[in-house]
């Protein structure tokens, strides 16, 4: 067993080194780096069926960063093999498809695009396997990642950069409240693991008693809706179908887009007892199942349309969690995956031959193309859920589960909910229809006569998924057992047939069909009245819009406040501070004139040199030539070097000292390249602003020198005693200011070095396209 779970990292963790790997031999290999994909997912999918096949929920749990109680935990129970079968196993059939449709590029963009695939399985996997809630947060957003490189492969193209940006921008944004909603669930029940959560009663009564309850709740399930693009934010994924097709089967069809959805199956023990769980997933769930499948019905791009009808299932699937009958998730998932996947390839293979994806451009396909044209159909009758396909059966179950009742219930009254149910698969099987006779069927186009059948590489694929999409509803009693197992509802027991017992089922059915042709046959109608009615502001135009008044906005800001005056900039930094400053101090009940000023003790020397180092900073301020207000500035910096010679601090002082050397050298340097000093003649009321801030920046810092020299406020036991003490225990290191660098205050050392090697690829960059240009 415990060989067994090294299996669940393995499974993650594959495709990332495949990933790495395809950036190096892309270069070398050019197009067959899609081999290396096939076999990495293929060694995922295996090692799933293993983890299936040993009967137990496995887990995997190593420390990761206790001090937040944060661990790399990976759960091996069914629903997450499941999807994590899904996910590898259509990943094995699009990378092999991707080595026929990737037209002839250069070899590193090969590389990059199969990378990106493989990154972004890996992720999927670990969204599916994770365990902790945490680890899941990172999968997510790599996910969002490498979507949005996926989506822009082809950058050249507008389209395809807004398209990705698009996709990144919600469903990231999305992922952080998501990651806020994770926080509140892991401080509030102290633990971050799903697990424990799911099975300790104790936990979850503990979140359901927190005050923050309903807000954890609401943040996750925004979260999960931008993934899965759930109205309103549905708009993100029809714009994502210029991805090149074999990422848009994979991301839009199986993967991606379902994990909003699986993480809404993971929650649904946790939150479903809470009225707001079902009085939100219900009707967004509807509203978006209906949506979709209109807007599909009224699409002429193919990929857009099939875009659609995905939005349509999952916004099914979400309303079926808000009414918790999670025993349907893994048999509406595993149908739709497998004829979403085919049609989404033969759309592909279409492109491919006629150079269009536009319905109003094709037709008379079938004769040119007889396979495409067979694999469509078995898609389609699968779409429109027609007996005996694997669609058919998850409608009828369907039917079935709205007709007997489900756990919960939403505000949406059960026969509304039904007829609403019973149009948007009567708009799906119009949908199917249009697929079928819209492309295939009807008098050759121009499209149609120049296009040909493909070779087995391209059709291959597709075959398997539409294959079982027509199998696995024959052999419906083995299907029945295999979607009952994978199902995240518990003691899931469905019974599927193609000879259903139930009247009820099979008369919304036929309802179905005939609504669903009458809807096909009266597409031209439905079309004008269409193009006759105004046109209400799509998602996609709000959110345009949107982003617009956000640069509006950025840029007024930008031409008011950033003027390009450096002392404007310094000015209000420094206000920003005094302001700051003065709040801490009032908040704290601290005054300056709290600490006892006693001059006597001040030696005369020291009175000496303060006096002098006010007189240089006064002449750096007067000073009308560049040099002389560099010898006062530098004279200054000496003459502070020597207040350290009063307290005593001879490495202080002899660091002070080659700073002011090392400045003066540069400064000076600097100077040579300068144009002659020209004061500016400025206005009363700007002199003023100036002269206030410094005095406010000078109060300021007296009052903080002060109070921290001053026994009163100053505490007895200093931080470099706990530093020193701490250092050679705690860090193992002698030097105690090495180990304040490199352990204390690590992140802040990590954080300078990034900068400053930022700063160095930005100097190197415009150094060499200075080159270039020149």
């Amino acid at each position: 067993m415990p060989q067994l779970e090294l299996l669940l990292p393995a499974i993650v963790f594959i495709p990332f080194a495949a990933a790495v790997l395809a950036l190096w031999l892309g270069r070398f290999a050019g197009q067959r780096t899609g081999i290396l994909m096939v076999l990495a997912a293929a060694a995922s999918f295996l090692g799933c069926l293993q983890v299936v096949t040993a009967g137990a929920s496995l887990g995997f749990t190593r420390e990761w960063i206790p001090g937040i109680n944060v661990v790399l935990s990976f759960r091996g129970d069914p629903y997450g093999c499941f999807f994590a079968l899904l996910i590898s196993g259509i990943g094995t059939l699009v990378g092999f498809y991707s080595l026929s449709y990737l037209p002839a590029l250069a070899p590193a963009r090969v590389s990059r695009y199969y990378a990106a695939l493989l990154a972004f399985m890996g992720a999927m996997l670990g969204v599916a396997l994770a365990d902790d809630l945490i680890l899941l947060f990172i999968f997510w957003e790599v996910t969002s990642l490498t979507s949005f490189l996926l989506i822009g492969f082809w950058y050249e193209q507008e389209k395809a950069r807004k398209g990705a940006l698009t996709a990144l921008l919600v469903t990231a944004l999305g992922g952080l409240t998501m990651m806020i909603g994770f926080i509140i669930v892991g401080t509030t029940t102290g633990s971050f693991s799903l697990r424990a959560l799911t099975e300790q009663a104790a936990l979850r009564d503990r979140l359901v008693g927190s005050p923050l309850f309903v807000a954890a709740l609401l943040l996750i399930v925004l979260g999960a809706m931008t993934k899965s693009a759930q109205w309103p934010f549905h708009f993100w994924l029809p714009g994502a179908m210029v991805a090149p097709t074999p990422v848009s089967t994979y991301l839009h069809a199986a993967t991606m887009v379902w994990a909003g959805v699986f993480l809404l199956g993971r929650f649904l023990p946790i939150f479903g007892t809470s009225p707001a769980w079902a009085g939100i997933l219900v009707p967004i769930g509807l509203a978006t199942f209906l949506l979709g499948a209109v807007e599909a019905f009224l699409d002429t791009d193919l990929k857009g349309i099939l875009a659609k009808t995905t939005v349509a299932t999952l916004g099914l699937v979400t309303m079926l969690y808000g009414l918790g009958a999670a025993g349907q998730d893994a048999l509406q998932m595993f149908s739709h995956a497998m004829y979403k996947g085919a049609l989404f390839l033969v759309v592909g293979i279409v492109e491919h031959a006629t150079h269009t994806r536009d319905i109003r451009d094709l037709g008379g396909l079938r004769h040119k193309m007889p396979v495409t044209f067979f694999l469509c159909v078995l898609g389609a009758l699968s779409l429109a859920g027609v007996w005996p396909t694997f669609g058919f059966l998850a409608k009828e179950a369907l039917y079935a589960q709205l007709l007997a009742g489900t756990p919960l219930s939403g505000w949406v009254p059960s026969w509304l909910l039904l007829a609403l149910t019973v149009l948007a698969n009567a708009l799906l099987f119009a949908v199917a229809c249009r697929l079928v006779f819209g492309v295939f069927f009807g008098a050759p186009t121009e499209a149609a006569r120049h296009s040909h059948e493909v070779g087995p590489g391209l059709w291959l694929s597709p075959m398997v998924l539409a294959g079982l999409s027509l199998g696995l509803g024959v052999l419906a009693p083995a299907t029945s057992t295999i979607v009952s197992h994978f199902s995240s509802g518990p003691g899931t027991r469905l019974t599927l047939t193609l000879a259903p017992d139930h009247l009820g089922p099979v008369l919304l059915s036929v309802g179905t069909f005939l609504l669903g042709f009458g809807i096909y046959r009266g597409r031209a109608v439905l079309g004008r009245m269409r193009s006759s009615a105004p046109g209400a502001p799509t998602m996609q135009a709000l959110w345009d819009k949107g982003l617009d008044a956000v640069t509006a906005a950025a840029i007024g800001f930008s031409v008011r406040w950033q003027s390009g005056s450096l002392r404007w900039y310094l000015a209000g930094s420094l206000a920003f501070t005094v302001g700051l400053s003065a709040l801490a101090l009032q908040r704290a009940g601290i005054s300056v004139f709290q600490v006892p000023i006693n001059l006597q003790e001040m030696t005369w020397y020291g009175l000496t040199l303060c006096g002098m180092l006010g007189f240089t900073a006064v002449m750096v301020a007067r000073s009308t030539t560049r040099v002389g207000a560099a010898i006062a500035l530098t004279s200054n910096g000496f003459l502070t070097a020597l207040l350290f010679v009063v307290y005593r601090s001879p490495d202080i002082l002899l660091t002070q000292i080659l700073i002011e050397t090392v400045s003066t050298i540069f400064l000076l340097l600097i100077l040579y390249y300068l144009p002659v000093f020209r004061p500016e003649g400025l206005p009363p009321m700007r002199r003023f602003v100036n002269v206030a801030v410094s005095v406010a920046v000078g109060a300021t810092m007296f009052s903080f020198i002060m109070l921290s020299t001053s026994p009163q406020f100053r505490e007895l036991k200093n931080l470099g005693i706990d530093y020193l003490t701490r250092s050679m225990a705690q860090a193992g290191g002698a030097n105690a200011v090495n180990v304040i660098i490199v352990d204390f205050r690590a992140i802040d050392t990590n954080g300078e070095i990034t900068v400053l090697v930022l700063v160095g690829l930005l100097v190197y960059g415009l150094l060499r396209a200075r080159r270039k240009s020149a």
